[in-house]
């Protein structure tokens, strides 16, 4: 009698044993399907909480598309002046050849002319209708710029050229000493104010306004 009741309770022993263990893994499995959620929702906190880039303000991408503008303005000036230039030094030249080489240095200099003036007025039409409120107080203005031709270019300076003869020889016959004298010193003080104003650099920190 007394080896049946030990015997069954060896048996409840082992039966306890086994459920309990099997228990434990049971639960091991759990916690480590959390372990591995917990681990991915760290990573994918890591990656959502990578640094943004700082966000600009208004001012600052003001200022830039405004350098943009005066250095284009810039650049278109300095180009018609070297097609001017181009088209004096082809009136006084007999050089066939070197008239061929000019004539090739104007046709690629007007071309990056026209590719410059359509940038400066896509740049110069976003600021203004992107920061009109900058173009109500100002001492500056952007206008718009218009690509002669060649042929335009080289009869205005043409036509100009002889005016300026025709007035030389007109003041030369009819001018007295002292007339010629105050004339001549009047361009020189002129073409030096005309230097100085070249030689300003724009100041970008000032209101613009623009024109049609």
């Amino acid at each position: 009698m007394f080896s049946l009741v030990l015997r069954s309770i060896l048996i409840l022993i082992t039966v306890m044993s086994v459920a309990m263990a099997a228990y434990a893994n049971e639960g091991g499995g759990h916690g480590g399907g959390e372990e591995k959620k917990a681990e991915g929702g760290e990573k994918k906190e890591g990656e959502g909480g990578a640094e943004e880039k700082p966000v600009k303000s208004a001012e600052e991408s003001y200022d830039k598309v405004a350098a943009k503008v005066a250095a284009l303005e810039a650049k278109v000036h300095s180009g018609q002046e070297e097609i001017e230039k181009l088209i004096e030094e082809k009136a006084h030249t007999k050089d066939p050849a070197r008239i061929n080489e000019i004539v090739k240095q104007m046709l690629t200099l007007h071309k990056e002319l026209k590719k410059n003036v359509e940038e400066y007025d896509q740049v110069r039409g976003l600021m203004k209708y992107r920061y009109p409120e900058k173009g109500l107080a100002t001492k500056r203005e952007y206008e718009r710029i218009e690509v002669k031709s060649l042929d335009d270019m080289e009869s205005q300076m043409s036509l100009s050229s002889s005016v300026k003869r025709t007035m030389k020889k007109v003041r030369t016959q009819y001018d007295t000493p002292d007339q010629a004298k105050a004339r001549k010193e009047a361009e020189v003080a002129g073409h030096a104010e005309g230097s100085k104003k070249k030689k300003k650099e724009p100041e970008l920190t000032e209101p613009v306004i623009l024109k049609k």
